[in-house]
């Protein structure tokens, strides 16, 4: 068994351990600071004996620690060090997390979390129930009275059958052994944890969320946040892009939102009269001549896929005729058909206009279809599918 120094003294940086077993790579020690992760928190990296520590894992009350390359013996004492910087990060977030989610179910008190993520790149929790940008603010606001409260974290370690078991967030199945280890951040929270906390709020400094997004089909939100000096960073950048936003709409900040909800309508609107104008050039649409063919090419704004595929599998059913049509809006949807009776192939007429603009895709003989990012080369795309369309004509 390892003696888990991270238990009593989370801010330990430095220790001397000895080794105990080797296994290739992995290094186990009779005690040590270094987390092997769990409960969603990355496991610690440093040095052991002057080598880089890359890992750590827990197995059957051991903790391995992976060190490339050593050339270690059982019975080795060897001068440890946590990288420090990355830990104590960890630390704040997976605090921060306790308390988000606390104020978050006080609020809500229906929604479930998930599953969390503390790691050096991102901070997360997820959860099942109702939530939006409204809700995260006021969790925010009574998160960061917390930090300034300077509240403790404490930890106790007790049994399965210990009456404090019921005001606690904990997830028996998820407890290995009979002992409970409960984390509690003054009297707003009390969680079963064995992950590395601080000792008190006032190291989070600042508690900010910075993204909600769809965590389909694991929970339905997904929460990013964002502690410390980190947090403040972030928070004025973001501030300042805000800023920026509102002058260039010429709104007031406090308006942003409202007048970037109203530019979104006028969008819409434009966006529809296009569409509207594209449907009628597409109905008036007339062919040329082309090496005995008829030729109907032509691009479109933001016309849908839909009334693209239809109006070209029309033009088609007519004898020895080829359609050629684009759709441009955020990206370019290139189509061609031919009628049925030409010894051609769409795909390969296709794939020479998709060239120009490092697009793809894919279809049959006498109908195919892609698409690509570089929308603002529209034109070059369908003048290639055309002149490959004439030469395989001519060849033909």
């Amino acid at each position: 068994m390892t003696r888990l120094l991270y238990e009593t003294d989370p801010y330990l940086r430095k220790f001397d351990a000895t080794v105990v077993k080797l296994q290739g790579e992995w290094v186990v020690l009779d005690r040590s600071a270094f987390f092997p992760g769990g409960g969603g928190q990355d496991h610690d990296i440093g040095w052991m004996g002057g080598l880089e520590v890359r890992s750590a894992k827990s197995q059957a009350g051991e903790v391995f620690h992976q060190v490339p390359g050593n050339s270690f013996a059982v019975g080795d004492r060897l001068d440890c060090e946590i990288d420090w910087e990355r830990r104590y990060d960890l630390m704040r977030g997976h605090t921060g997390e306790h308390l988000l989610f606390a104020m978050l179910s006080r609020l809500s008190p229906d929604i479930e979390l998930v599953k969390i993520a503390i790691t050096p790149a991102k901070k997360s929790l997820m959860v099942r129930g109702q939530l939006n940008w409204q809700l995260a603010v006021q969790v925010q606001e009574q998160a960061n009275e917390a930090i300034a409260a300077q509240l403790p974290v404490s930890d106790v370690w007790v049994s399965k059958e210990s009456e404090l078991i019921a005001s606690v967030r904990i997830k028996v199945d998820r407890i290995h052994g009979d002992k409970v280890r409960i984390v509690s951040i003054g009297e707003l929270d009390k969680a079963a944890c064995a992950g590395v906390h601080i000792q008190n709020t006032r190291e989070l400094k600042m508690l900010l969320v910075t993204k909600l997004t769809s965590a389909r089909p694991v929970g339905d939100y997904e929460i990013e946040f964002e502690t410390g000096r980190q947090a403040m960073q972030t928070a004025l950048r973001l501030s300042s892009i805000g800023l920026q936003a509102a002058e260039t709409v010429r709104a007031q900040p406090e308006q942003l939102l409202s007048a970037l909800t109203n530019l979104k309508g006028e969008l819409q609107m434009a966006q529809d009269a296009l569409r509207s104008y594209g449907r009628q050039a597409l109905a008036r649409l007339e062919p040329e001549k082309a090496q005995g063919v008829r030729l109907y090419s032509g691009i479109f704004e933001s016309l849908d896929k839909k009334t693209l595929v239809d109006s070209a599998n029309d033009f088609v059913k007519e004898d020895r005729t080829v359609a050629i049509l684009a759709s441009v809006d955020e990206r370019l949807m290139l189509i061609v058909a031919t009628s049925k009776d030409l010894d051609l192939d769409s795909r390969e007429v296709l794939n020479d206009g998709l060239k120009v603009v490092e697009g793809k895709g894919g279809g049959g003989k006498n109908f195919a279809s892609g698409g690509s990012n570089q929308a603002q080369k529209a034109k070059e795309a369908l003048e290639a599918a055309k002149a490959s369309l004439i030469n395989r004509l001519a060849v033909a």
